[in-house]
């Protein structure tokens, strides 16, 4: 198990291929596993990192506030720990957040970034639905949250075709989960979101990205955010919600690969 220190926490880590190092991170599920259906293709041409999140899977479960700033700051740590001065990246929901804040605030250290399924503010749609979840979090219990989030992260009919097979990932989830005051404060860190008014700084080659029928996060939010970053690229993926990396990986592979090493090149 590979475990880099960054000062108040260990996060876990996993490294594949060779080439321009490529991280991954997650959302708020915070757990390396969710890439598992990039990682062959990826690592055919990057060097591939991917990690749990602080409070989430092998990583420290720090008893903190959690807040945007704070994981990226961890992101930041880990790369320093495995010395990788700069990377492309590729962020969803969450991760697409943190990598907002490392864009805008460290340019130098991102190469290129796709920002998948995620948003630049919180607004009336995204408080009811992340509120709800941080509701049954806390006073209905986690098995209800697991339970819960492939209401929004899935197509329904994946969901109904995947049942067994999310029941089991559902057991999985529960049994190494954090407890739910951390669960919610790390939803509170998403409700607190906005970096509207830094995504001007932003240089780096960037792709926004979803699926069109991403209920969490829908293209609306990816509009928003393609005509506020500099010279941003908008694509769509034509199905899979969203998590459409893991429903519609075919699609979603093509899509960020050829941008990822079309930037690959350039540099």
């Amino acid at each position: 198990m590979s475990l880099a220190p960054i000062g108040d926490a260990d996060i876990y880590y996993e490294v594949d291929g060779v080439g321009a190092p490529l991280i991954l991170i997650t959302g708020m599920g915070g757990l390396a596993s969710y890439w598992a259906p990039q990682v062959e293709a990826f690592a055919k041409h990057f060097r591939v990192y991917r990690f749990d999140h602080r409070g989430t899977g092998r990583s420290t479960h720090s008893d903190v506030a959690y807040s945007i700033e704070l994981l990226a700051s961890d992101t930041i740590g880990l790369m320093s720990a495995l010395d990788i001065p700069s990377a492309h990246f590729v962020g969803h929901s969450t991760g697409g957040m943190m990598l907002q804040v490392i864009s805008s605030q460290h340019p130098d250290m991102v190469a290129s970034q796709v920002l998948y399924g995620t948003r630049g503010r919180t607004d009336a749609f995204s408080r009811r639905a992340m509120g709800l979840r941080k509701e049954a979090a806390l006073h209905i219990g986690v098995e209800s949250y697991v339970r819960s989030s492939p209401i929004f992260l899935y197509p329904s009919a994946w969901v109904h075709e995947h049942d067994a097979e999310l029941a089991q990932a559902e057991r999985q989830a529960v049994a190494s989960s954090a407890p739910a005051k951390i669960i919610a404060s790390r939803l509170d860190a998403v409700l607190r979101h906005d970096q509207m008014h830094a995504l001007g700084k932003i240089v780096a080659p960037t792709l926004v990205t979803c699926a069109r029928d991403d209920f969490l996060t829908p293209p609306y939010y990816s509009e928003e955010l393609a005509a506020a970053i500099p010279n941003a690229s908008l694509e769509f993926v034509s199905k899979g919600g969203h998590a459409c990396s893991i429903t519609n990986a075919g699609e979603f592979n093509d899509r960020v690969l050829t941008f990822l090493r079309q930037q690959s090149s350039i540099a």
